[in-house]
């Protein structure tokens, strides 16, 4: 079965359950923080269920040498989820993962994150991977995040793409094995071993 309409799939159930509820963006500022927590995503509130281990344990990898890396090259700042980002009063989003570079530090407030970060990670998961592969990869390609990375953690993938004249295009890949390299953090790489050790 194609990826993307397995996410879809998944997506479509847990709407059909009533987890995704149509709601203001006042009514979604006004949630109490902390679990459980959700996204707004074209207008709807998704309640997003709590991750699974390896889905933290990818996070937890990339976030922590992103962050050894920014220690040494100190380009910017780096910050694991749950955190929103705000895009467009339709759009409130929670990346797994974000890099804002040093000179753009001032769209990060107390509270959230107001515009587009420079790097975005998204790690698949059957509640959230359908949206991270359409509406969010546009949103995020359309507001300038200038490279995002879509991890798969079934089958132990990671895609760099990064924002072009052209959208997004492929830049670097892994799967199983090899190096990931980003444009943005110049001379950063990460084993695939290291992504899901």
């Amino acid at each position: 079965m194609d990826e993307l309409l397995e996410y879809e799939i998944e997506a479509t159930t847990l709407q059909e359950q009533g987890t995704m509820r149509p709601r203001t963006v006042q009514e979604y500022l006004t949630l109490p923080e902390g679990a459980p927590y959700f996204q707004f995503i074209n207008g709807e509130v998704i309640d997003m269920p709590a991750p699974n281990i390896l889905h933290q344990d990818i996070v937890l990898n990339i976030g922590s040498y992103l962050k050894d890396y920014l220690r040494h090259n100190p380009l910017g700042k780096v910050i694991i989820a749950p955190v929103d980002v705000h895009f467009s009063e339709k759009d409130y989003y929670e990346p797994d993962v974000v890099f804002i570079a040093r000179e753009r530090l001032d769209i990060v407030t107390k509270k959230r994150i107001k515009g587009a970060p420079d790097l975005v990670v998204e790690v698949l998961s059957p509640n959230t991977g359908y949206y991270d592969l359409t509406h969010k990869k546009f949103v995020y390609e359309q507001e300038g995040v200038r490279e995002y990375w879509l991890v798969y953690p079934e089958e132990r993938r990671v895609e760099v793409y990064i924002n072009s004249a052209n959208g997004f295009v492929l830049h670097s890949q892994a799967v199983k094995q090899g190096t990931l390299q980003s444009s943005v953090l110049s001379g950063f790489e990460m084993s695939i071993d290291a992504v899901f050790e």
